[in-house]
C-alpha cells in the first residue's frame, strides 16, 4: 500500500508541476501553491492536507511564510519550517530592495505627495517583525533633511522621550517633523497609546514652534494618517 501512495502522490506532483509551467501560479487556488511549494521541502508524501491545515490555521500565504509556529501542523518538520519561512524573508527583503532603488531614497528628497511620503516610510520600515519609531526631519519647503529611527519595540509614551527628540530637532534645524511607526500585526488602527504618544510630542514640539505634520502608521500594504483621519488637533 505505501508503493501505491507514494506512486500516487509522485504523479500528482508532477501534474501541479506541469500545471505551473503550463498556465503559471494564476492557475492554482492559495492551498494548491503552498502545496507545491512543500512539494520541494516534504519528498514522498501527500501534502495537500498539511496544506490546507496551514491555511486554516493561518488565514493567507503571508502569514504562512511569516508565522513562528510551524511546527505545530502535524507533518511539518522542522526543515519544512525553514522552507517556508525563508520564502517569507526572501519576498521581503526583494520588495524592500525595489522600494530603495527607486528615486524616492535620493537625498534630495522633497514630500510633495502622501504617495511619495507613504512609499518612503514603507522602504524603511513596514517589513520589520517588530515595531519601530521613525522621525523625518523637514526644512521650511518640505525637503526632507534627516530620517532617524529612535525606537524599537512596543511604542509607548513612556518609551519616546520628549528631550532626545528636540535635541534631534536642534541638531538637524528641523522646522517640520512626521512621525512614522509600524504595525508588523498588519491592523493599522491606532492604539490608546499612539494617540496619546501624538498628541503629547505635538505639544511638546510647539513648545519650539516645530510642526508635528503627520503620524503615520504603516504595514505592509496599508497606512493610517493621523492628519487625514483628523487626529492633529488644530
Amino acid at each position: 500500500m505505501e508503493l501505491i501512495d507514494n506512486s500516487l502522490a509522485k504523479g500528482h506532483r508532477k501534474r501541479l508541476r506541469d500545471r505551473y509551467v503550463k498556465n503559471g501560479i494564476e492557475s492554482f487556488n492559495d492551498y494548491e501553491v503552498l502545496e507545491l511549494l512543500l512539494t520541494y521541502a516534504i519528498p514522498r508524501k501527500d501534502v495537500k492536507n498539511i496544506a490546507k491545515e496551514l491555511l486554516k490555521n493561518h488565514n493567507s500565504l503571508f502569514n504562512i511564510f511569516h508565522a513562528k509556529d510551524l511546527n505545530k501542523i502535524e507533518g511539518l518538520g522542522n526543515q519544512s519550517v525553514v522552507f517556508l519561512n525563508l520564502i517569507g524573508d526572501l519576498v521581503i527583503g526583494m520588495c524592500k530592495t525595489k522600494l530603495e532603488n527607486t528615486s524616492i531614497f535620493s537625498e534630495d528628497l522633497v514630500i510633495k505627495t502622501k504617495d511619495v511620503l507613504v512609499n518612503y516610510i514603507k522602504g524603511k520600515i513596514a517589513y520589520s517583525h517588530i515595531e519601530n519609531f521613525l522621525i523625518l526631519f523637514l526644512n521650511n519647503a518640505n525637503k526632507l533633511v534627516a530620517t532617524e529611527k529612535l525606537f524599537c519595540g512596543t511604542i509607548d509614551k513612556s518609551a519616546v522621550y520628549p528631550r532626545e527628540i528636540v535635541q534631534k530637532v536642534i541638531e538637524h534645524k528641523a522646522k517640520g517633523v512626521i512621525f512614522a511607526h509600524n504595525h508588523p500585526s498588519g491592523n493599522i488602527k491606532p492604539s490608546n497609546a499612539d494617540i496619546k504618544l501624538t498628541k503629547h510630542m505635538k505639544d511638546a514640539l510647539n513648545l519650539i514652534d516645530v510642526l508635528v505634520l503627520d503620524h503615520i502608521i504603516i504595514s505592509r500594504d496599508s497606512y493610517y494618517s493621523f492628519l487625514e483621519e483628523g487626529l492633529m488637533w488644530e
